[in-house]
């Protein structure tokens, strides 16, 4: 028989002395999870059979794909989110829509695949592939994520359990060893067994226990096979099943107190008190287990798990993160000094990949093929001088990505507007105008391209300048002296060559009737709309 008053009173004390970090993790697991953080008004409707009779998700006149993909959605849940109007002005780019999409799904997830398929693709993906992406992808994120995180959450519990100061960021465990592949897997086949065992009678209840202690067992020894996982599980449980269903059921004032609270309680007491009492049973069986000689109980080896409450925080975990591989890019020497030489190769090669991406791009939107920038040569030199910018002014920023990617925001936000004011000027047209997207600067710039840029100034620097420097290295300084010397020569011609007969047309520019720039750089213009 479990001592459950026992249990609840060490888990209750595990939670006291460390609550803050106890309450922060769970609150960060319920928010990446997905779950409710605080639910006022919860309106149920669990009958899915006449819901899905009632859908009706015919291309009717006048619906876009959108609107049908946003009508299955309301139909499956029961429910009718409410719409909000106060992006009703932002008619253009991603995060408008995507907000206004999220706003008439009530899921963010099919929200943004609407949006991804109004704002880029013109509406033309069949709601039926958008149904099914998103449904692939919750899957997914459920598996790898969802899952994952339920044992880095029990690997923070099982350390809180003896040391006084263990951190929130140990939910992150499974990630950091690169073992989220294999808890994922067994995660998976540990819900697979449980639902198949459900179509029998009382099956799936039954096994529902037997595999309760599987996530605890991965967050100690994330290293087993998943079929020793699920057995030792199994034998673990044997002959306690039914006492740890009256422990569950002793928690049910916790869960009225949660729901009296809406959900507040949940987070800052009971679910926090719950997991740590978990911990001190499966603690319990763990001893039970090498005490009976258990199969494979001989791997569950952490000892510094064991023993009486010490101050600090889990000795063993620096060695465990040195013993695991690095990620890829992080073996590139992203802090290294260019050269003149190395920089503009490296701004060359930005500059095609930037004209690569806005030809692509305006086909994917628009399904034509058009040449897009100023020049007449496959390169976009904004990008490029974008990032030399970046690798020179911000080098004493590189071990610090956050504040990376804000300055990189500011940096490419300069360049475009005053480019974009330059153009104008000289040419009396306008290559891209951001007039209807959220946040813009008298259509120059705008929130949405200032994130794209922060994020490709990121990825610039960590990621694609180390490896084109390796690739550099491998050549004679010659032949890198001889190739940037060819290269810079042809694209001073063509920026002379553009300087009197820009590239233009149809899809890349379009003609300003009148330009008048005063002070502040607030321009007055009538333009015909169009997309960068």
């Amino acid at each position: 028989m479990l001592r459950r008053v026992e249990f609840k009173k060490k888990g209750r004390n595990a939670f006291y002395r460390n609550w803050k970090s106890c309450i922060i993790v769970c609150f960060l697991y319920i928010v990446l999870v997905g779950g409710s953080v605080i639910t006022i008004n919860r309106e149920f409707d669990y009958d899915y059979r006449d819901n899905i009779k009632n859908l009706n998700i015919n291309n009717i006149e006048g619906d876009t794909n959108s609107d049908i993909v946003n009508e299955f959605i309301n139909g499956l849940s029961g429910n009718k989110p409410k719409e909000y109007n106060f992006l009703s002005n932002t008619t253009r780019g991603v995060i408008g829509t995507l907000a206004n999409s999220v706003s008439k799904t009530g899921s963010f997830l099919f929200g943004a695949l609407n949006a991804i398929n109004e704002a880029l693709f013109k509406d033309r993906i069949w709601p039926s592939v958008v149904i099914i992406i998103g449904a692939c992808l919750s899957l997914l994120y459920w598996i790898f994520v969802s899952k994952v995180l339920e044992v880095g959450l029990d690997r923070f519990y099982l350390e809180n359990h003896r040391f006084t100061q263990t951190k929130t960021s140990k939910i992150l465990m499974p990630y950091k060893l690169n073992k989220a592949t294999n808890i994922a897997y067994t995660m998976f086949l540990k819900n697979i067994y449980t639902i198949l065992w459900s179509f029998t009678i009382i099956g799936g209840f039954i096994k529902a226990y037997s595999y309760k202690m599987v996530p605890f067992i991965l967050a100690e020894n994330p290293n087993m096979k998943p079929k020793d996982v699920i057995n030792l599980s199994r034998e673990m449980m044997d002959g306690y099943k039914w006492e740890m269903f009256k422990l569950d059921l002793s928690f049910i004032g916790y869960y009225i107190l949660g729901f009296l609270t809406f959900n507040i309680s949940n987070i800052v007491f009971t679910t926090p008190v719950i997991k740590a009492t978990y911990v001190e049973v499966y603690i319990y069986f763990r001893d039970l287990a090498k005490t009976k000689g258990l199969t494979k109980s001989e791997l569950l080896k952490d000892n510094l798990l064991d023993g009486p409450l010490t101050i600090g925080e889990y000795p063993l975990y620096d060695k465990m993160l040195k013993n695991s591989k690095n990620h890829f890019w992080l073996n590139f020497d992203y802090n290294r000094n260019y050269s003149l030489v190395y920089l503009l190769l490296i701004c060359f090669i930005i500059s095609i990949i930037g004209f690569m991406w806005e030809t692509l791009l305006h086909l994917f939107q628009y399904g034509v093929l058009v040449k897009r920038g100023t020049l007449h040569g496959p390169w976009l030199p904004i990008y490029g001088g974008g990032c030399f910018a970046l690798l020179v002014l911000l080098k004493n920023y590189r071990k610090n990505p956050f504040t990376y990617f804000l300055l990189s925001m500011v940096i490419c936000g300069v360049i475009e507007y005053l480019t974009s004011v330059y153009l104008e000027v000289v040419h009396h047209m306008s290559w891209w105008n951001y007039n209807g997207f959220f946040l813009n600067l008298n259509g120059r710039i705008c929130l949405e391209g200032l994130i794209v840029f922060g994020i490709g100034g990121v990825i610039a620097t960590y990621i694609i300048a180390p490896l084109i420097s390796n690739v550099l290295d491998r050549l004679k300084p010659q032949t890198r002296n001889i190739l940037c010397l060819v290269l810079m020569s042809l694209l001073i011609f063509d920026f002379y060559i553009s300087g009197k007969n820009p590239n233009t047309g149809k899809g890349i520019t379009s003609e300003l009737d009148n330009i008048s720039i005063i002070l502040k750089d607030y321009t007055l213009f009538s333009s015909k709309s169009h997309f960068k």
